[in-house]
């Protein structure tokens, strides 16, 4: 609908079966101790083990200025971390995925239609995600963006423009 959807990656394919493994176990769903924090953290898995990742203008901007070349795959690790200026960030906020899981019947294509409706992961600078933050739409939606509408949608309420132009990524997952 709105971005790009590759077949999924050998990773996607196995934190599916798994989050559906987890969402059949009533302490799961009840978000039993740590359960929520660790349904997020697979929902968020599950993006990040994209083999592409979109971008945002001031990150593509950033990212051609010190000449990335976009047409090569890179490690996840390259861009990732606390001294990197950008930062890899979820459309849709884990939290609100995780939120919409756990009132749907949890089948794997019922999850995997969730998970790709929450879009894919943008490439952001540091100060576009501190943007997002200050806005109040850290870990939620704008308050009129109905589930299933354009994942973007946090993104456009702060004027983030994201580009057509794609981030090509393998190697471990960082979150």
């Amino acid at each position: 609908m709105f971005g790009i959807f590759l077949e999924e990656t050998e990773d996607q394919l196995f934190l599916v079966r798994w989050i559906t493994a987890g969402l059949a176990i009533p302490g799961i769903r009840s978000l039993h101790g740590d359960a929520g924090y660790l349904l997020s953290n697979m929902i968020a898995k599950y993006s990040l083990a994209a083999s592409q990742y979109r971008i945002s203008d001031g990150a593509l901007n950033y990212l051609l200025g010190i000449n990335i070349d976009l047409g090569v795959t890179h490690k996840r690790s390259k861009f990732y971390g606390k001294g990197s200026p950008l930062i890899y960030e979820h459309p849709v906020p884990a939290s609100v995925v995780r939120e919409r899981l756990l009132k749907v019947e949890a089948t794997e294509e019922a999850v995997r239609d969730l998970l790709r409706q929450a879009g894919p992961v943008t490439v952001l600078l540091r100060t576009e995600d501190d943007i997002l933050n200050s806005a109040g739409l850290k870990k939620s939606m704008p308050a009129d963006w109905e589930w299933g509408g354009n994942y973007f949608a946090r993104y456009e309420q702060v004027d983030i423009k994201v580009s057509d132009a794609v981030l090509h990524l393998d190697g471990k997952i960082k979150r």
